[in-house]
């Protein structure tokens, strides 16, 4: 990844990696203007031994040692070539005498002469034999029987419904077929010098004009069996060439192939077929990508990737889950042929599907991921199993290829099917975005000594082991780097910009305290219309709390804002200031407002206004009713500031304004954080009561909960019954009227919508049924029509076998916007996509290697795995899950290791309580602690110095049925059979079935995300080097590399006779005996010295041989822990034996089963502990 890099450094990196890459392949490496290339490279000559004064278009000098005489592109085999002036029909002869012609057709092979009725072989469905095929024959030209030779074809070109001839290359046939796309101009003549310097490399052979006069086509003898290439293309420039539009590029095919050949001969080159330079091929196709990122000698195992090589046929794989391994490569093959193209497509190159156009049966028209949404839309189609580019960029390939763009190993345009690393790279995307594809790994790959596998990681032992500036240019030797704060926050503004701009649709993930929220609210947008397009940039925040932070944010920035209100923070007699004045049926007036909007989903405008009108005391409301700025604050929105602008550049609210339509509208809608729009509150039997009151007020040929849902389920009734569930269904959409909402104590505004989404709810996965409906609610500003069509939600609805409502969601209708922006830091996006847009899709601002080491070197955040467990610490048994005994052990090394430093904690609200309590006996001074669920966006903790993560959450199983049902994939829970045949949840919590990596997804994202955000809450100042800190994390739900060490966590606790024994050693002023502590305690002396020994071998108790009583062994306290051993210690060590500071000892992560392994390579010589500098506790601990 190039990143935001300079062209000159991307030369300058591409040319350490490749030191024998030629201008032209410099150039397709990196899809930049060979002539730029060329200035890079000329500009880095002044220490060449060559003329550095001496510029000519034929040469190309560089001050490098190494390089090939072929690279100086002397065009001496191509310098005569004449590309303006072609010699018609003149063809090698050596062709002509083959019978491997046809005529063609707008490109299709075309055999007039022939017999359209011929047994040739078909390709279509349904056409498995010549005798069942109806088609053409003569378009077939995969049939041999109407290959003619050149003299016939000659005679045959006459034909009108022919274009031209082409030669029907085989994969038997000598030849190489280069074809220059856009590489010629067809005003000019002229033909871009990447392509002739291309040639040059390869030789001098027979070379033609295209038909369209704006491509040149070369044939070779030759072949790619060495290089295990199928064939080769690339972009050679970024700008189209000359007079033509579409971008020039080069594709080389060995094999089969239809080539269209013209015969206007290029004067200046031979009219014979010449073997090509066979030597130049692999640096070409090196440097061009070919082989993908890691060379083509770099697949996995060298295993082939031509399924020809395997016996696939009726084959049964033994491994079918991504959690599953395997050494039979044809287990990946069965498990790729088993993916939907289409399905992959949307997970990787689809922005926007386009079903409004057309297209060929099974195919389907996207809006590409690297295009924009002001294109047509139809360039782009994909079937079930392979995607194709018909527009300029002309790519097309399968599953893998797919995965690989989107993991930006290819670019899109002439992208081809991968194979190689590259194919190894697009697996494993496949596999990360849950698709069920096993990994593969062959007998031999674990070596060594050990039984895990070295796993690669960040030399972050040796960079903390630095000071700033040594760490960058260490850091940079190793091809790493990181941005600074000020550059971060620099791209984060441009990747935000970048979607508003283009009206597009993205999360934007960018770590935690980068500035999200700060930069939409301190951004002027009026001044910035060219990115907002004259809309205005809607800021929609998950908290009050977050909202005043960023009106703070706005104000300080001098920029125009309008802040929204909720209800009780506008209107007084909302939050109940005057329910001594105001009741309406005797019911305090904030008290029925609360029912009105809460209860039944009234608008709050529309409550406000039937209060001021129906009051007991028929009094004017005391917050001014109609004037309560509650209400005037929309007509300030709708009137804009005072000035130029006629609209407010920047609105800021919180997540649930998003149901007023004024502020989705055409708007730029940013959603600062997840939000989450299931209806919580709406429970089964408040759902039948209002389905029935609604089914009762629009007189429906069923009254009753009960009859309506035995209705919705049968669409195959007959006769009366049919008539009655037709009935039924017409009148589903009809408006109870506004009076029925306030005076039927069951209504509800959505009970409409969710009558409809049961009538329609399809079966789904797991028992459950799924449905879905587009609702029209009364507005929800005051001052407009309740008809607005243009004011829409969707509503969802999941039951399960019982008809029991699991779950609701109303989601705002976020299609309406210009552009969505939604800002995580570790998005869940399943959870973003069922709460906004089926679609969206997340960019990242950092790249994970960038964002880890800017986290921990620029932020100063560092975080610590504490163990390889779970710990799920939800649910009714979650202190029962707590392990309160090792917990005791950690902490209590943790506030003898940090003191005062150590008094924050993040956990489940289940265990929260207790965990103070724990803290607490462990000796932390005034423990804070925080639950999962509150903590996004807070800054409690931002000074904190150390900090603790204790487990993590656990939504269960049937949140993610649930979710799986609303997106409509299908996984189910593993289970396990005990010895007496009963069922149970499988341990590991792992899922089933073809959707089974998602459902593991959306688990882990959930956990993950909390964790994460969690972990966020400290070190919250990246602009502050003495804001630094330490987070333990203890459980292994957790984003991929965010964990910077591991430690295996709590490795002894003590049992109460132990802890006797230590105790009595700790409170001893002086050196003890085995025996003297054997009597004190009243237990066995070998008891004693075993619990001794194994507390000297950790460094907690020392031992002086012979200088007891007769020779006895005295042992006295180095630093004993009070309830057990953890492997966190003060542990003094040569750099750091100095009283002012203390240190961790700390391990890499590993992910094999706790092994120690090390870095490959000169980057971490061992697997001793990385010792972290920390500084020490006050004095007075």
């Amino acid at each position: 990844m190039t990143g935001g890099l300079s062209l000159k450094i991307q030369v300058e990196r591409h040319l350490e990696a490749n030191p024998d890459a030629s201008i032209p392949a410099i150039a397709g490496a990196l899809g930049a203007p060979p002539a730029a290339i060329r200035d890079i490279v000329d500009g880095e000559s002044s220490d060449s031994t060559e003329d550095s004064n001496v510029t000519t278009p034929n040469s190309v000098k560089r001050s490098r040692t190494r390089s090939l005489p072929w690279l100086k592109t002397q065009f001496a085999n191509w310098s005569d070539a004449d590309f303006a002036n072609p010699d018609p029909n003149t063809w090698p002869d050596e062709l002509l005498e083959r019978e491997q012609w046809m005529g063609h057709a707008e490109k299709k092979p075309f055999a007039p002469w022939g017999d359209k009725d011929a047994p040739a072989e078909c390709n279509k469905d349904g056409h498995d034999t010549a005798s069942t095929c109806e088609c053409d024959a003569r378009w077939k030209w995969g049939y041999h029987g109407h290959y003619v030779d050149g003299e016939t074809v000659a005679m045959a070109e006459i034909d009108p419904r022919l274009d031209g001839r082409a030669f029907l290359q085989t994969e038997a046939d000598p030849y190489v077929y280069v074809d220059g796309d856009d590489v010629r101009c067809p005003e000019t003549g002229d033909v871009h010098p990447a392509f002739v310097a291309i040639l040059e490399q390869l030789g001098a052979t027979y070379a033609d004009i295209s038909q369209s006069g704006t491509g040149v086509h070369a044939i070779y003898r030759g072949d790619f069996d060495d290089l295990d290439l199928k064939q080769a293309g690339w972009r050679l420039d970024e700008d189209p060439w000359g007079d033509n539009e579409d971008l020039p590029s080069i594709e080389i095919y060995p094999g089969k192939r239809v080539c269209v050949m013209t015969g206007e001969h290029v004067p200046g080159t031979p009219t014979e077929i010449h073997e090509w330079n066979d030597d130049v091929l692999e640096p070409i196709c090196e440097a061009t990508n070919q082989f993908g990122q890691g060379g083509h000698d770099r697949d996995q195992d060298n295993v082939s990737f031509d399924r020809d090589d395997y016996d696939l046929q009726d084959y049964e794989p033994d491994a079918t889950l991504s959690s599953e391994t395997t050494d039979d490569i044809r287990d990946v093959f069965a498990a790729i042929d088993r993916l939907d193209a289409q399905r992959v497509a949307d997970r990787t190159i689809v922005q926007r599907w386009n079903d409004g156009a057309s297209t060929s049966d099974g195919e389907r028209a996207f809006w590409p991921t690297w295009g924009s949404l002001s294109d047509g839309g139809t360039a782009n189609i994909v079937n079930d199993e392979r995607w194709q580019d018909t527009g300029e960029l002309r790519g097309y390939g399968g599953v893998v290829t797919m995965a690989a763009i989107d993991a930006g190993e290819i670019r899109p345009a002439n992208a081809r099917p991968v194979d190689g690393e590259t194919w190894w790279r697009g697996v494993d995307r496949l596999r990360e975005l849950g698709f069920a594809i096993p990994e593969y790994e062959p007998d031999d790959n674990y070596k060594g000594e050990s039984d895990g596998r070295a796993v690669s990681a960040l030399p972050i032992a040796q960079l903390d082991a630095l000071e700033p500036a040594e760490r960058r240019r260490y850091a940079k030797e190793r091809g790493l780097e990181w941005p600074s704060t000020d550059d971060a926050r620099e791209e984060l503004f441009e990747t935000i910009a970048e979607v508003i701009r283009e009206e597009d649709d993205r999360i934007v993930d960018a770590p935690t305290s980068l500035g999200k929220s700060f930069t939409i609210a301190s951004t002027r947008w009026g001044a910035r219309e060219d990115i907002t397009g004259d809309r205005p940039v809607v800021h929609l925040l998950e908290t009050r709390e977050a909202r005043d932070e960023a009106v703070d944010v706005a104000e300080a920035h001098g920029g125009q804002y309008h802040v929204l209100l909720g209800r009780h923070e506008a209107c007084p007699v909302c939050a109940g200031n005057h329910d001594d004045e105001i009741s309406i049926d005797d019911e305090p007036a904030s008290e029925w407002l609360d029912r009105q909007c809460e209860g039944k989903g009234m608008p709050f405008s529309a409550a406000h206004r039937y209060l001021e009108e129906h009051n007991d005391q028929g009094d004017e409301l005391p917050c001014g009713g109609d004037r309560c700025s509650a209400i005037t604050q929309w007509e300030t929105y709708r009137e804009g500031p005072n000035g130029e602008l006629d609209y407010w550049p920047l609105v800021i609210a919180t997540h649930n304004f998003a149901f007023a339509p004024g502020l989705r509208m055409h708007n730029n809608v940013v959603v600062d954080e997840e939000p989450s729009y299931e209806q919580d509150d709406l429970s089964t039997s408040r759902i039948r009561d209002a389905v029935g009151a609604y089914l009762r007020e629009i007189n429906a040929p069923v009254k009753t909960w009960e009859a309506f849902v035995q209705l919705s389920r049968h669409d195959d009734y007959q006769g009366d019954a049919a008539n009655e569930r037709d009935a039924l269904e017409d009148v589903l959409w009809t408006d109870p009227g506004q009076e029925w909402y306030f005076e039927d104590p069951d209504a509800h505004t959505l009970a409409p919508a969710l009558a409809r989404a049961i009538f329609h709810a399809e079966d789904r996965a797991n028992g459950r049924r799924f449905g879905k409906t587009m609702h029209e609610p009364p507005r929800l500003e005051a001052g407009v029509r309740d008809d607005d069509e243009w004011n829409r939600e969707w509503v969802s609805v999941v039951l399960d076998e019982s008809n029991d409502v699991r779950s609701v969601r109303t989601v705002p209708d976020f299609g309406a916007a210009r552009s969505v922006v939604g800002l995580d830091a570790h998005p869940a996006v399943p959870l973003w996509q069922a709460n906004t847009l089926p679609w969206i899709k997340t960019t990242n601002v950092l790249e994970p290697e960038q964002r880890q080491l800017w986290r921990r070197y620029e932020r100063g955040l560092r975080v610590v795995q504490v163990g390889d467990a779970t710990r799920p610490l939800s649910g009714s048994k979650a202190l029962e899950w707590l392990n309160e005994d090792k917990l005791e052990v950690l902490l209590d090394q943790l506030v003898d290791e940090y003191g005062t430093q150590f008094r924050t904690a993040i956990t489940t609200g289940q265990v929260e309580d207790r965990l103070e309590e724990l803290m607490e006996e462990a000796g932390c001074h005034r423990p804070e602690l925080m639950h999962f669920g509150e903590e996004k966006s807070r800054n409690d903790f931002e000074h904190e110095r150390i900090g603790l993560v204790n487990g993590c959450m656990d939504p269960g199983d049937d949140y993610v049925v649930d979710l799986l049902a609303e997106l409509d994939l299908e996984a189910e829970v593993e289970t396990a059979v005990d010895d007496a045949g009963e069922e149970y949840r499988a341990r590991g919590r792992g899922f089933e079935g073809q959707d089974a990596e998602t459902a593991k997804e959306i688990l882990a994202s959930v956990r993950e995300n909390h964790i994460a955000q969690a972990a966020g809450r400290y070190a919250r100042s990246p602009d502050n080097p003495d804001v630094t800190a330490t987070v333990f994390v203890r459980t292994d739900a957790m984003p991929t590399n965010f964990a910077d060490v591991q430690t295996p966590g709590v490795e002894w606790v003590y049992s109460d006779l132990q802890k006797t024994i230590v105790d009595e050693l700790r409170s001893s002023h002086r050196s003890r005996t085995v025996r003297e502590l054997s009597d004190a305690v009243g237990c066995s002396k070998e008891h004693v010295r075993q619990t001794l020994e194994r507390l000297v071998e950790r460094d907690a108790v020392q031992a002086i041989e012979g200088m007891g009583v007769n020779g006895a062994t005295l042992y006295s306290d180095s630093g004993l822990p009070h309830s057990g051993v953890v492997d966190i210690q003060e542990s003094p060590t040569p750099p750091y034996e100095d009283s002012s500071r203390w240190a961790l000892a700390i391990r890499e992560p590993t992910t094999y089963d706790d092994v120690d392994q090390g870095v490959s390579g000169t980057d971490s010589g061992d697997t001793r502990p990385t010792i972290w500098p920390q500084p020490a506790p006050d004095t007075g601990d």
